[in-house]
């Protein structure tokens, strides 16, 4: 696992008293933050997260599998098969986490079997976000996704009904523009069994009180600087099925072997939220317009 960024965060761990053991342990990341002038432009052109330094991009060479399937693949990470740059960004004044992920499959399954997940702990309250025990059908409702949220992502060209897909709970609005959306680009054929490269960037809203029934009611994550949220990112990639139970052609790969961050935010990874990078020399909204076109330009 690539060097984490203590440096910047060590003194927000002494202060923060949220800052519980999370998992992988000893673990602490940063998120980059973009300034208000400079959000990323959807288009499914990653040019301009270029400007975000490379120790904050996470590759196939953070995660370890993650899986106990049957079919479970068993040997080491081959970057032939699967190989992955992916990062989650935020902004304070939009108050939206922003996500890019650029993605190589040597074979495009599409739909469930080559999607993301992204697990948020936004307050990092921690505990359980799924059933508990002897609760009600409407309890058991009310209580998952209530604090902390989980998301399949499928960027591949409308292979799947929906784009996302926050799979725990029965609300229909959480993927209205106001909280998500996204845009991506593909090279190759989605479900082919070919190589497949995907691009992808989108924005993710997430709450501390999420009530399936109630948009309005539901509480709003406010992301401040120096804030410590849990976060997981489980990548799925399914290869050819000989029939088999034992074929060795699945994975989910993770930041940790223990998967049980799907409904325990004890579970997650430490991310710090930064500040603004000043010293960086970003895209300025005014010029959002001429570079979408440049970037259009560049993909042809």
């Amino acid at each position: 696992m690539r060097k984490v960024l203590i440096a910047a965060a060590a003194s927000v761990i002494a202060l923060s008293s949220a800052a519980i053991a999370h998992d992988p342990p000893g673990y602490l990341n940063a998120v980059f933050q973009w300034p208000e002038s400079a959000l990323p432009t959807l288009d499914g052109n990653l040019a301009e997260w270029d400007v975000i330094p490379a120790e904050f991009w996470l590759t196939e060479q953070d995660l370890v599998q993650s899986s106990e399937r049957a079919d479970v693949y068993t040997g080491p990470l081959d970057v032939s098969s699967i190989a992955v740059r992916m990062i989650t960004t935020w902004n304070e004044e939009s108050n939206r986490t922003y996500w890019g992920m650029e993605r190589f499959d040597d074979h495009s399954s599409g739909g469930s079997s080559d999607d993301l997940e992204g697990v948020l702990d936004a307050d990092h309250s921690g505990g359980t976000f799924w059933d508990l025990a002897d609760q009600s059908a409407e309890e058991i409702a009310r209580q998952r996704g209530r604090h902390a949220q989980t998301h399949h992502w499928y960027f591949d060209d409308g292979f799947s009904e929906s784009w996302t897909w926050f799979w725990m709970t029965q609300a229909d609005w959480y993927d209205d523009p106001q909280y998500t959306a996204q845009a991506h680009s593909v090279i190759g054929e989605v479900g082919s069994d070919g190589e497949l490269t995907q691009f992808a960037e989108w924005y993710q809203i997430y709450w501390d009180d999420f009530n399936w029934e109630d948009p309005s009611g539901s509480v709003v994550h406010d992301f401040e600087v120096d804030e410590i949220i849990g976060l997981s990112y489980h990548l799925y990639d399914g290869d050819l099925r000989d029939g088999s139970e034992d074929c060795n052609c699945w994975s989910r790969w993770a930041l940790s072997p223990n998967v049980a961050s799907f409904g325990d935010a004890d579970f997650l990874a430490d991310f710090v939220l930064l500040p603004v990078d000043d010293s960086i020399e970003y895209v300025t909204a005014v010029e959002d317009d001429s570079w979408g076109r440049i970037k259009a330009s560049l993909a042809r």
